[in-house]
């Protein structure tokens, strides 16, 4: 008879941390290159052209990804539970905060439009808060990376079309740097097919044989 621990299948080395990550945005246009590889056989890819890494970001909250699902539930005469559940709603949120005061990040967290402003000769800059943010759609990468050298594994979501859907609150004081938090939301880009990718890399010994998936022939 075995014993407890022979039916279980634990592998520690499967739990990852994100020790390293960045997000990368770049404004939606007909006809980007869908990002589908993480790696080829020389090591890491480039992040296409076109794609800002937004800076850094605050180290409790990383990038923190949100699923909202709804339900619909069928209810039978003679059942005291639902004989039905359908899913009527599934969004994915993306939350995370900045910490780098840069052009990007303004245009993210105020939600306008800065490629038109110029600096003058003494280094200012200014704009004004529009009556509306904008409702720009943006191709998102977010890519973090666990281990180090050749046993580095990497992971990450491609978000084809978000948006961001929340701007938090900024406080300016002494005692903390100037945060920008937002929060965006997945749509689906029927182009793509889907409304985020999920994309694994790393040694081929670790995707297929402790990982669990087939390497192709």
């Amino acid at each position: 008879m075995p014993s407890f621990t022979d039916l279980q299948n634990h592998m520690d080395s499967l739990i990852r941390k994100g020790l390293q990550g960045s997000v990368f945005v770049k404004p939606f246009e007909t006809g980007d290159t869908p990002i589908a590889t993480l790696t080829d056989a020389t090591g890491l890819l480039a992040v296409p052209t076109g794609y800002t890494d937004v800076g850094r970001l605050t180290k409790d909250q990383g990038a923190n990804w949100t699923r909202d699902i709804e339900t619909n539930d069928t209810m039978s005469l003679g059942a005291s539970q639902p004989t039905r559940r359908d899913i009527t709603s599934d969004v994915t949120g993306l939350a995370f905060t900045m910490q780098e005061s840069k052009r990007a990040v303004f245009e993210l967290h105020e939600g306008v439009d800065l490629s038109a402003v110029t600096a003058d000769a003494q280094g200012n800059v200014s704009w004004d808060k529009p009556d509306r943010p904008r409702q720009d759609r943006y191709r998102v990468f977010v890519l973090f990376k666990d281990g180090e050298g050749a046993d580095s594994i990497y992971f990450a979501k491609w978000g084809p079309s978000m948006q961001v859907t929340d701007r938090g609150e900024q406080a300016w004081n002494e005692g903390n740097e100037v945060q920008y938090p937002v929060t965006l939301t997945a749509f689906n880009d029927s182009t793509v097919g889907t409304a985020l990718r999920t994309l694994w890399a790393g040694p081929v010994d670790r995707i297929t044989t402790d990982m669990g998936f087939t390497a192709a022939v």
